[in-house]
């Protein structure tokens, strides 16, 4: 498992095991690119023993990425700790239910050390098979273009898995931002009247992204989806959508489920305006008490810690909804199309 989210990152890592041997050897060919001629590989691939070889050693390197890029992540977290502060933090679940907020981020500088040694006897222990892997080659297999081809493949499939663990590093940094603004605006002091204005503001933003972050996540899998004849989604959680797209399935029993789809659209972008009404009068409210506040910088100052937390909730927000349409693309076969290039670079020597 990993930080800022309860998902294994291992979803995105690909399993070049559980290929068949001619999806293998696809996966290969396209990643030939202009490193070398696809004949050449094509010959090679058809002679079992080294088949077999070059599958295992590619398995090999995938497994050396995955423990090579978690030790960059867990080293950057100790860093992050040791330069910025930024460890672990928590705030009661009520406290958290009452701010819109995320009750708990980071890991405690002891985790962080025990995944660090944890992925580093991972990294070590990959390099060493790697290394008797190779002393298996043929002699005449030229291995920097094997090892170049492998490279670029492994890569490529872990692209989806490396702009994860980016995300998550952004991620950190988002949630304990936020635990530093709420800190900040309760440490200004504020009155009773301005913690519940703030309370509503953040709720009214927290419900609005939510519900159009579900919209965008229904709109995905249904372009995604577009074949079937079925309208709710499976493993997506969507609650406010799948409860409208319900209760209109019943009220407009003669519509087609495509029209009931449009109709929950409409629904979800009146919630959505709904929501902002809500924040904005929320806002106006608090700017409207400026005239009669005993200290109106102090005032200006609550506001903009509100504003801020405001707009770090949205990208936190949106940073969220980037990890769920990873998962959903990462459980959806989608179609790619490669360019094939052939040079005069060849295999066997």
């Amino acid at each position: 498992m990993d930080m800022e989210t309860s998902s294994d990152p291992t979803y995105l890592l690909p399993d070049y095991s559980k290929l068949s041997d001619s999806q293998f050897t696809q996966k290969l060919l396209k990643s030939t690119s202009t490193v070398m001629n696809q004949d050449d590989l094509s010959f090679i691939l058809n002679q079992k023993e080294i088949f077999v070889m070059i599958r295992q050693l590619t398995q090999l390197f995938n497994k050396f990425n995955y423990s090579k890029l978690q030790y960059e992540q867990w080293s950057y977290y100790l860093s992050l700790g040791l330069t910025e502060g930024i460890w672990n933090g928590r705030v009661s679940k009520k406290m958290a239910v009452a701010n819109s907020m995320c009750y708990t981020y980071g890991r405690s500088t002891t985790l962080i050390k025990q995944q660090l040694k944890k992925y580093k006897q991972q990294f070590e222990k990959n390099q060493e098979a790697i290394y008797e892997h190779m002393k298996q080659v043929p002699s005449i297999i030229n291995m920097e273009i094997i090892n170049n081809i492998i490279n670029d493949l492994v890569s490529e499939d872990q692209h989806q898995l490396h702009a994860e663990l980016e995300r998550r590093k952004i991620m950190l940094r988002l949630e304990a931002e936020e635990h530093r603004l709420i800190e900040n605006f309760y440490g200004l002091k504020p009155k009773q009247t301005e913690i519940s204005s703030a309370k509503v503001i953040w709720k009214a933003i927290h419900e609005q992204q939510n519900i159009i972050n579900e919209m965008t996540l229904f709109k995905k899998w249904h372009e995604l989806h577009d074949q079937e004849s079925s309208y709710t989604p499976q493993g997506v959680q969507l609650p406010t959508i799948n409860h409208i797209f319900t209760v209109l399935s019943f009220q407009r029993q003669t519509f087609t489920a495509e029209e009931i789809a449009q109709q929950t659209f409409k629904k979800v972008e009146e919630f959505a305006k709904h929501y902002s009404v809500i924040a904005n009068m929320e806002q106006t409210k608090l700017q409207s008490t400026k005239l009669n506040h005993r200290n109106s910088a102090l005032l200006e100052q609550i506001i903009h810690v509100i504003n801020e937390r405001e707009n770090n909730l949205i990208t936190r927000l949106a940073y969220e909804l980037e990890e769920k349409i990873n998962r959903l693309l990462s459980h959806t076969p989608i179609k790619q199309t490669h360019a094939q290039h052939n040079t005069e670079t060849h295999l066997i020597m």
